[in-house]
């Protein structure tokens, strides 16, 4: 990660390694989708009693420096959206859940603006996995079934939801109880993550 000079640059815009494998073969990029984020930005520095007027409110931001776009970033925290998306959120019923017991199953069915699909990443796949895709940290679908570990003591993993289209993201917690006798801890090596510059892997799951 870098700095940028400010002065004249305001957008860097960058390939994924994926992208820049199809470059040198030759195959044409046929880019459909991209995703915008200025989340090094602190908006809370935008000063409305800056004693110069209006024209500076926002100076501290403006003198920010910019990070240099980063091609194997897998997710934004937060994203530029268009304007008809202002305001709006991916809705999830149980946001928290606790007291989960080992084998139980937890039910994630979001819902956006329009119908989307969403990519779903485990926090930690030692407490909770994906039904039918048990190897895999993240899965992109509609929904998903998680299914609680069962754990050598109390721990808390989280869902984060990434809406494919949109670009809105929400965290999901699933608190899962100790279970007597078990013998996977929550702080052991976790499953192989997947590789974001392919989009496949041992710890990969498609659609459903």
């Amino acid at each position: 990660m870098g700095f940028l000079d400010n002065s004249t640059t305001t957008v860097d815009a960058i390939l994924t390694k994926r992208g820049r494998e199809l470059l040198s073969s030759g195959e044409g990029l046929n880019i459909t989708k991209f995703a915008l984020s200025d989340e090094e930005v602190d908006y809370t520095l935008f000063d409305v009693t800056h004693p110069n007027g209006t024209d500076s409110f926002g100076s501290v931001i403006e003198n920010m420096n910019l990070l240099e776009a980063i091609p194997n970033r897998r997710t934004f925290n937060s994203f530029l959206v268009d304007v008809p998306l202002t305001g709006a959120g991916i809705v999830v019923s149980n946001i928290t859940n606790s007291n989960v017991a080992g084998g139980a199953v937890v039910p994630i069915s979001p819902t956006s603006e329009g119908d989307e699909e969403f990519v779903f990443t485990i926090s930690n796949t030692n407490v909770i996995r994906f039904q039918g895709d048990a190897l895999a940290r993240s899965v992109r679908q509609p929904s998903v079934q998680l299914v609680a570990q069962k754990v050598t003591e109390s721990a808390t993993a989280t869902v984060s939801i990434l809406g494919v289209n949109t670009g809105l993201t929400s965290i999901v917690s699933v608190q899962v109880n100790k279970t007597e006798g078990a013998v996977t801890s929550p702080d052991q090596p976790e499953i192989d993550d997947f590789d974001p510059a392919t989009g496949s892997g041992p710890g990969y799951g498609g659609t459903q």
